[in-house]
């Protein structure tokens, strides 16, 4: 009987500490109040809008958008690239870090709010002949989710660019 009192203490005080800890699934975060002397910290951005060309560029991309259509702006990754359910849990956050934290400049979708078309609105920091990491992994990211990026380099003519793809998603 001495004998399994050493298994059975050990055993006794995992089944505690899983006790002591709830259900081992999902709880939501506890979310502290925040006071109104905090609350003076935040304000409305002006706009979505980095720049004139941004603002150029959507106003455009709205003008071609067939019926059915939406243009949204600056819109996060993980929102639209989600990682894959079923993966352990260190692959999962390490994919997500991924996608957490950016975004793309314009997405568009249907109706079902189904993403069809990213567009990248590229500027002088943007090197064409050298892409950036960050680019690269964008680039590498939408192919790999099956939704097609388009890149625009600021300079370029928005119109033609914004037509070409209004007409492509006229035949969807």
């Amino acid at each position: 009987m001495m004998e399994y009192l050493f298994l059975l203490i050990p055993l006794a005080i995992l089944f505690l500490a899983y006790r002591a800890r709830g259900s081992g699934g999902f709880s939501a975060p506890e979310v502290s109040p925040i006071s109104k002397s905090d609350l003076g910290a935040f304000e409305a951005a002006p706009s979505l809008w980095v720049n004139s060309s941004e603002a150029a560029l959507f106003a455009i991309l709205r003008r071609y958008m067939p019926t059915g259509f939406h243009v949204h702006g600056k819109t996060r990754l993980e929102d639209i690239i989600r990682v894959r359910r079923g993966l352990p849990e260190q692959l999962r956050w390490a994919a997500r870090g991924r996608v957490k934290s950016r975004h793309v400049d314009f997405l568009i979708t249907n109706r079902a709010g189904k993403p069809v078309l990213a567009i990248e609105l590229d500027g002088a920091s943007h090197n064409r002949r050298k892409p950036s990491e960050s680019d690269k992994v964008k680039t590498a990211l939408f192919k790999a989710a099956d939704i097609p990026l388009h890149r625009i380099i600021v300079g370029e003519d928005f119109d033609s660019r914004a037509q070409k793809i209004g007409d492509m998603l006229k035949r969807y």
